[in-house]
């Protein structure tokens, strides 16, 4: 008879997508959180919690990546670029935040999520 993940794996799995809320006070603090739970918690808890933070940090990687392009064009010298990358900005932060709350109740759940808009280089 298969069971779920217990509820310590899937605490530590939902604290690996809430890390990602880490980017409202701490620089790349959204990637550090799911690094170190990857890297330290999936041989120890197993592939549940493993395969929760790559998913976070894979998620967060994307999310940095674009921020990091909205904010590299607010910098270019061109009339009315911000019309663009403020509001890039904005929608990528409320993204994020739905999508980590979203990834935090259905990994609380005992269901494994993937995120819809990542890439997955990790």
């Amino acid at each position: 008879m298969p069971t779920g993940p217990t509820k310590q794996q899937r605490n530590w799995a939902m604290l690996a997508h809430l890390c990602g809320l880490a980017f409202l006070t701490v620089p790349l603090g959204n990637l550090v959180g799911p690094l170190l739970i990857w890297q330290i918690k999936r041989e120890e808890l197993g592939e549940f919690v493993g395969a929760a933070a790559r998913e976070a940090l894979n998620f967060q990687f994307t999310f940095t990546v674009l921020v990091a392009f909205a904010v590299s064009l607010l910098i270019l010298p061109l009339p009315g670029i911000h019309l663009l990358s403020m509001p890039a900005l904005i929608l990528l932060s409320l993204g994020n935040v739905y999508f980590c709350c979203s990834a935090a109740i259905e990994t609380n759940d005992g269901d494994v999520y993937r995120y819809p808009y990542a890439f997955r280089p990790f």
